[in-house]
């Protein structure tokens, strides 16, 4: 869907979004603000308060990197924001003001689908974009849980509009097994209700392949390898999506929802500050104007030696993925580079699911399930596309191995990094390994402090002090 859909007129704003503190669920009559139990009965309602669902997802993923990639091995900040060292040296607290963005975001979104999928059966509209809608609104809450899962562990589970104070604190955490229960149940709905493609001003809203793709992606995270295989293997089959020849093609801001592309979240540089940031944020610290426009390059989310280093000898990907800048050596990458005017202006989406991730998660799954000279094929699709030799068949551990590297270098600087840690089981020991290896030369990697307790975030110490029943990970305050 092209970004400018995603506006809605301020008065359907209002009604939309989790309430975020005591005062916000006062009832208050006003005479300028419409009653949102007034509002959701004609399908341009429904088609408004989509719309503004997916606008969340901007806010969302404009900070996702910081939570997904700095933590990890893949990137470092050159950025003088405390809270972006935190997070890069995992010494986070429960006030990071980042992780506390990341439930706020996470819940807001979720209550925007919650109010569609309450209120949109009683809608009288066209029955397939009924469905449609109530795919989209399942797969984007489905992204949500799935994410705060993963970064949270056990979550307040709510599947409803909240609409008073003493509604949401009854909301307390729920195992993560229930929630991805539930996750498995939508994504299937999601998948049957969603279309393979969409074409015209419809181009960005999430289709079907999508949705199956995150259920694989639940499936490799749950180890039901298994359910994966069948799963990634339809969107393989479908052909509603492809590798491009060319890597950098992928993230060209003139190739903007090409068929690598499963579902990113849409940014525009129109002038009213729809655009992303990414190309400014991401650009090497004092480089001026040589690599970007618009704002200052603020270097924060650089890369690592590691990463570098972690590209085979003529891997077509690593000029894109990660570039040297020459005047301070800065490592960067050319996957969000854009020339916008100021800063919130940039034309890069953000990747949340793109076909090469399919390919390494079908990969993943078949070796997992012992069909490793199976896995080896979709593996190699991958790598031919960057001028790489096929892998062979090194047997199921080794090729488990160059899965995850190979993952590590085609998705790097996505937000992939640090979940894939988190799930294989491998981050404390990659993290303390990378410290010990680094320090002295990294940046302030001597900082750096692998707790135990870092398999989690903390919950954010605004939510337990409204809430003190949630409850806190192990480990923290």
């Amino acid at each position: 869907m092209k970004s400018h859909t995603y506006k809605l007129m301020g008065m359907a704003a209002l009604m939309l979004g989790l309430a975020q503190g005591c005062t916000d669920f006062v009832d208050l009559k006003s005479p300028t603000v419409v009653n949102r139990d007034e509002y959701f009965n004609r399908e341009s309602d429904m088609t408004a308060a989509v719309n503004g669902m997916y606008n969340s997802l901007r806010g969302y993923y404009g900070n996702y990197f910081v939570v997904a990639e700095l933590p990890s091995d893949n990137t470092e900040t050159n950025n003088a924001n405390l809270a972006y060292a935190d997070m890069d040296q995992q010494t986070w607290l429960n006030n990071n003001s980042y992780i506390q963005s990341l439930w706020l975001g996470s819940y807001s979104t979720i209550s925007r689908a919650n109010i569609i999928l309450d209120k949109i059966d009683a809608v009288t509209m066209n029955d397939n974009l009924k469905k449609q809608y109530k795919g989209e609104a399942l797969f984007v809450r489905s992204l949500m849980y799935f994410h705060l899962a993963q970064f949270f562990g056990d979550v307040p589970f709510i599947l409803k509009e909240v609409k008073t104070e003493a509604e949401a604190y009854s909301y307390l955490r729920e195992p993560v097994s229930k929630i991805y229960a539930q996750l498995e149940t939508d994504l299937k709905a999601a998948a049957e209700g969603l279309p393979p493609t969409y074409t015209g001003a419809d181009v960005g809203r999430v289709p079907k392949g999508a949705a199956q793709a995150l259920l694989g992606k639940l499936y490799i995270t749950t180890k039901q390898f298994d359910k994966a295989v069948p799963v990634l293997k339809a969107v393989k089959d479908d052909g509603d999506f492809e590798l491009l020849d060319n890597y950098e093609d992928v993230f060209s801001v003139t190739k903007r929802n090409n068929r690598e592309i499963l579902y990113s979240v849409q940014y525009l540089g129109n002038g009213n500050g729809e655009g992303s940031s990414f190309c400014i944020r991401f650009a090497p610290f004092g480089s001026g104007t040589d690599v970007t426009t618009g704002g200052f390059a603020a270097g924060s989310n650089q890369g690592t030696e590691d990463l570098f280093n972690a590209f085979e000898a003529g891997d077509l990907r690593r000029a894109v993925a990660i570039a040297r800048y020459p005047a301070t050596g800065a490592l960067y990458t050319r996957k969000f580079i854009d020339r916008p005017i100021a800063n919130n202006e940039g034309n890069n989406n953000w990747p949340v699911l793109r076909y090469a991730d399919v390919l390494l998660m079908y990969a993943e799954a078949l070796n997992e399930t012992g069909a490793t000279g199976e896995a080896i094929k979709p593996l190699n699709e991958v790598r031919k596309r960057a001028g790489l030799e096929d892998a062979e068949d090194v047997g199921q551990i080794a090729l488990r191995d160059l899965i995850q590297k190979e993952r590590r270098v085609e998705l790097c600087f996505e937000g992939h990094r640090w979940l894939d840690l988190q799930r294989t089981g491998a981050m404390l020991t990659v993290m303390r390994d990378y410290k010990e290896k680094y320090k002295g030369v990294g940046y302030l990697v001597e900082n750096y402090d692998i707790k135990d307790r870092n398999v989690l975030y903390p919950i954010p110490f605004r939510e337990r002090s409204l809430n003190p029943d949630l409850g806190q990970n192990l480990g923290y305050d």
